[in-house]
């Protein structure tokens, strides 16, 4: 009876004893793995804060082939750095799909330092982002101003529109009408009107805020082809009254020397405070001077056609675009450009 209770204080012990060292491995094991896991997640960290950088890189470098740069000379560079310091540029590879479309991809990696991993034989990594950028002409414009150029108005107008100018080029629009095909006929008031983008019960506020910073919406806009606004969504509500109204706000665009987009439309049903424009282009101008009260045939515009870069969505035909273009984030894999194309 005592050898027995001693064999099985025996067995106790040694237990004990077996229980420890797995305890002391296990332990080794889970400081292990909460050491990688403080150590991957200083990568994911280190990674996420890459792709904004990537982005940027991206975004500048194809805003610069727009201005007939080279993005990839510099810019993307310093874009990426400027962003996420530490970080290094991988690669950067422009890629033209023609005279109007491209795109640029941009790679930037960054070295995630390990503080526990060593103690497993693990080192330092790299972490990688890559991002691409797309050029081309609008599919949807937004920051529109809400005054509507009949293109019909102005020989200069309709040319730059068709023909975009490689240097900037100026341009006036006279109010009063004086040709009988011009945009709805000589029954309309002018060659030019303001322009309900949303088509909602919006204030003389509302507009006057547009003229300021831009209708935020995207507008979309057709080719002449076009002759009807039935079943057509490229048709906006409009005035083609006088904008005497408007001045100061007009005022406030011509002395702040920005550039800003305007729509320009090829036909006009509904004449006046019910019309509906027909929008067919684009512009990119700066306001040089400008009369809208008075004698009609004293009002006219005289606008700066420049193209260049405007805001919204990536990619269109490129008609009626007057040569200006937009910029979009497209890809964020390598080799994956289905949504860069054209």
């Amino acid at each position: 009876m005592g050898a027995a209770r001693r064999l099985l204080e025996r067995f106790r012990r040694d237990e004990r004893g077996v229980s420890i060292v797995f305890v002391a491995i296990s332990l080794v094991v889970m400081l292990g793995m909460a050491s990688l896991v403080v150590d991957l997640g200083n990568g994911w960290r280190t990674r996420r804060a890459l792709i904004p950088a990537t982005d940027a890189g991206a975004l500048a470098a194809a805003q610069d082939y727009v201005n007939g740069n080279d993005g990839c000379a510099g810019t993307a560079g310093t874009y990426l750095s400027n962003n996420e310091g530490a970080a290094n540029l991988t690669s950067c590879t422009p890629f033209q799909y023609n005279a109007d479309h491209g795109r640029v991809t941009v790679t930037g990696s960054h070295n995630v330092q390990t503080w526990f991993a060593p103690v497993l034989g693990l080192g330092d990594y790299p972490v990688d982002s890559v991002s691409t950028a797309v050029w081309g002409p609008p599919a949807a414009v937004t920051g529109l101003r809400p005054i509507g150029l009949c293109i019909d108005g102005s020989a200069a107008l309709q040319n730059v529109v068709d023909n975009p100018p490689a240097t900037a080029t100026l341009i006036r629009v006279d109010y009063s009408k004086d040709q009988p095909d011009d945009c709805g006929g000589g029954s309309i008031p002018g060659n030019w009107g303001t322009v309900d983008f949303d088509g909602g019960a919006n204030s003389n506020a509302d507009t006057k805020d547009w003229v300021a910073n831009g209708y935020p919406g995207e507008v979309v806009f057709a080719n002449h082809a076009v002759a009807s606004c039935a079943a057509e969504a490229h048709c906006y509500e409009g005035d083609t009254g006088a904008l005497a109204g408007l001045k100061n706000d007009l005022n406030g665009l011509r002395n702040s020397g920005i550039h800003f987009t305007l729509p320009v439309f090829n036909f006009i049903e509904n004449p006046g405070a019910n019309a509906r424009m027909h929008l067919t282009g684009v512009v990119r101008v700066r306001l040089i001077d400008f009369k809208v009260n008075g004698p009609e045939q004293a009002r006219y515009f005289e606008l700066l056609v420049e193209p260049g870069l405007i805001t919204g969505t990536c990619c269109g035909g490129g008609g009626g675009a007057a040569g200006n273009k937009v910029i979009a984030l497209c890809g964020v894999d390598p080799n994956a450009f289905g949504a860069c194309a054209p």
